[in-house]
């Protein structure tokens, strides 16, 4: 954060510099221009037409550069208001007066030097003195107006911090809500098995710790390979059918090259558990559950269906549909949306719209 600062801090100085520059040096040849092109006034030599200009620039740069340093050093810009506004135009007039007088009194020694009798006459310094406050009217408004442009686009940028902060904190709270949720099922099953069939609940056992390394390790990141979801929702899908055993079917499709694709952890696991807790659970003869990843270009599509239908009360899905919904909100945006449907063939399909992300991405 400090670095950033720096940097950025750096290139606002050098931006200032360029502009300051740039800026005056535009202004000083301007104002030798027109005096050469001005044939109808006495033309003073090369040397002091070229100097005149350059003086006046070299003035208006330190003069600004000064109250640039005065404006920062105490802080004006970071109270801004009808009191200040009024107390900036009090201090820009002052400069230009000043300026005026310096720039006069220059102007004044060059003719007393070269002896070009310069019209010295109230109009031409009223003239003068108007355009040192113009220019320096025109500095201040300038200066302000990048001044909050920049100001706007550090809160917007603090803004987006914080809610990139505030995404993760919740990122974070959503998969700690999510594996006491997952394990609550798991040992509910084992619970059961432990005195219908212990050799098989050892068996649970060992599939459970390799699901709770499994889940440890989602905590930490925000996309896995798919290979690695799909051996966990395997290993979850062990230890289910041996509670359910010849009540639950299940069917894999993964398309070809699919198990290089990153996905969130625990997704496509929460899809089916959704199934057999809302679906083959419900049945007493039990069901089918179609597990299918497709993927084309720019999208992945996980799909699961099982045999049974949308309950009214449960229509939107338990805790862990709605937890995917968010985590899914969280990471994609409106890029992605998880859908939960009944089928005319007495089947509810569950579908997850994801973009494809390259396999070689972060986690």
């Amino acid at each position: 954060m400090n670095l950033d600062f720096h940097i950025q801090d750096r290139s606002s100085r050098r931006a200032y510099w360029l502009c300051q520059l740039g800026g005056w040096s535009a202004l000083a040849l301007y104002q030798l221009s027109a005096g050469l092109i001005d044939n109808t006034a006495h033309m003073p030599p090369t040397v002091v037409a070229v100097a005149e200009p350059l003086l006046s620039a070299l003035y208006g740069l330190t003069a600004t550069h000064l109250l640039y340093l005065y404006l920062r050093r105490h802080g004006w810009l970071q109270k801004l208001g009808s009191t200040l506004i009024l107390q900036l135009c009090g201090v820009v007039v002052l400069l230009a007066i000043s300026l005026d007088a310096l720039d006069i009194s220059s102007m004044y020694l060059v003719d007393h030097w070269f002896l070009l009798h310069l019209p010295f006459t109230r109009r031409f310094m009223l003239l003068n003195l108007g355009t040192w406050v113009v220019v320096m009217v025109g500095w201040m408004a300038l200066y302000l107006a990048i001044h909050e442009l920049r100001r706007r686009r550090s809160q917007e940028v603090h803004a987006l911090r914080l809610e990139v902060i505030a995404q993760e904190a919740q990122l974070q709270g959503l998969r700690a809500q999510l594996n006491p949720h997952f394990f609550f099922n798991c040992l509910n099953s084992l619970r059961e098995m432990v005195q219908e069939n212990p050799q098989r609940a050892q068996l649970m056992v060992t599939q459970l710790s390799d699901l709770m390394r499994y889940t440890l390790h989602s905590n930490q990141v925000d996309l896995v390979p798919l290979a690695t979801e799909v051996q966990a929702v395997q290993d979850y899908l062990a230890l289910e059918t041996i509670r359910f055993e010849e009540r639950l079917t299940v069917t894999w499709n993964v398309a070809d090259g699919a198990l290089g694709l990153r996905v969130p952890p625990m997704l496509l696991q929460t899809l089916v558990e959704n199934s057999l807790k809302h679906g083959i659970a419900c049945l007493p003869q039990g069901g089918e559950i179609k597990i299918s990843v497709r993927y084309r270009e720019s999208e992945i599509q996980l799909e699961v269906v099982n045999t049974g239908r949308i309950y009214p009360e449960k229509s939107a899905g338990g805790v862990g549909l709605r937890n995917a919904r968010k985590r899914l909100q969280l990471l994609y945006g409106p890029r992605a949306n998880l859908t939960l449907q009944e089928t005319n063939d007495n089947c509810v399909r569950a579908m997850v719209r994801i973009p494809q992300i390259a396999s070689g991405a972060s986690g």
